[in-house]
């Protein structure tokens, strides 16, 4: 047999947990004792504060009617406080406009008649005054449409402003502009002049020289610089001269034609011919010039076909300056005996004072169209003066 205390120690212990159990259990109820009771109370305050808001909603809709009906009321007072005011204005007028009325009807007396022109009158100042109605509603739609037209005035006087202004800008940087440009253009002039003055014609002398030189062609045959005889066999005085004296000036349009006639020859006149030409005679006289310039004597073929025609073309061929026609000029002009550069001799205009030669007058260029092919263009196989002398 077991002890009798160890065989009442497992019986004490499950009397034990059990109490502890039971104990737990009870406190447990007592707390979904309590927490129902507070639901409760809970679930009462809920039901009586939506009784409440339910109330408070009614309240709030009665006083939501209670304001639209009165405000309402304060429209329909409002209108009927114009009303009254209308009224009392018009009580006011027929007041005031009583005596005249009663004395128009006892003036219209009393009868069928009286009632019927009363009548009458009475439709006439209605119609009067629904005209007057009618006017002053087209003259206030009339202020409508002014105002708006004003508006857009305005609008549109507000945009032609901005405008202005900026015209005004425009007009100060296009003044700026023109002011820049004049400027530039005043430079420009000054620069034009200080380029006239560099541009200005060569001296007389070389101007000469370079246009008789330059512009006439050489002849076809003239052969290569070589030193020959004589052709007379006899010594020749290079410091003989020879003086000429040339007729008066003829009309521009004679010596003109002269020269244009002399410049369409074709030029076949060699240089060692010249002396064969030459004549052995007495100073002889001749119309030639030389740089522009026209001397007084009696024309002399003979003298003048003895030159090539390039120096007949160069010296004839050019327009002389205006002068006077009655002013007769002498000419200082010396005929020598010289070189003639191709190894002969021959004679030769020497040519005054350069100073004393003046330049050709600048021809304007043309405006219209001019003729193609007046000239005669020469052969690119013809040689140049230039190539011979320089």
């Amino acid at each position: 047999m077991w002890p009798p205390s160890t065989a009442a120690t497992p019986s004490t212990c499950s009397e034990k947990e059990k109490r502890d159990s039971q104990a737990i259990i009870d406190t447990l109820r007592d707390t979904l004792e309590e927490r129902n009771a507070t639901v409760e109370s809970l679930q009462k305050a809920l039901d009586k504060a939506e009784m409440l808001c339910s109330t408070l909603k009614k309240q709030m809709k009665y006083l939501e009617q209670q304001q639209d009906e009165s405000k309402q009321a304060q429209e329909e007072a409002r209108r009927l406080r114009s009303k009254m005011k209308t009224m009392e204005r018009i009580e006011l007028l027929l007041q005031s406009q009583r005596p005249e009325v009663e004395e128009m009807i006892r003036d219209m007396g009393v009868g069928q008649s009286a009632v019927e022109q009363l009548a009458v009158y009475c439709v006439s100042l209605k119609k009067e005054y629904e005209n007057l109605k009618e006017a002053r509603k087209a003259s206030g739609e009339l202020a409508d449409r002014l105002k708006k037209d004003l508006f857009s005035s305005k609008s549109k006087l507000q945009t032609v402003y901005s405008e202005l202004d900026q015209t005004k800008l425009e007009l100060k940087s296009a003044q700026k502009d023109l002011q820049s440009a004049d400027k530039e253009i005043v430079s420009l002039k000054k620069k034009l002049t200080m380029l006239q003055e560099t541009l200005n014609l060569p001296p007389v002398d070389s101007e000469t020289v370079n246009r008789l030189v330059l512009e006439s062609p050489a002849p076809v045959e003239m052969l290569s610089p070589k030193l020959r005889r004589p052709a007379f066999g006899e010594d020749i005085d290079l410091n003989a001269t020879f003086d000429v004296d040339t007729p008066p000036s003829q009309p521009s349009s004679i010596h003109h034609s002269r020269a244009k006639k002399l410049s369409q020859e074709i030029a076949h006149s060699p240089v060692q011919d010249i002396p064969k030409k030459m004549p052995k005679g007495p100073k002889q006289e001749s119309q030639l010039s030389l740089g522009g310039q026209r001397c007084v004597g009696e024309p002399d073929e003979e003298l003048a076909s003895a030159f090539p025609v390039f120096i007949r073309n160069a010296v004839l061929g050019q327009k002389q300056p205006k002068r006077a026609k009655a002013e007769p000029c002498r000419s200082t002009d010396t005929v020598r005996t010289g070189f003639d550069g191709l190894g002969g001799r021959t004679k030769f205009i020497q040519p005054t004072d350069t100073t004393m030669i003046r330049p050709l007058p600048v021809k304007p260029k043309p405006k219209t169209k001019q003729r193609v092919g007046m000239r005669r263009a020469l052969p690119a196989s013809q040689a140049r003066l230039d190539t011979f002398l320089w």
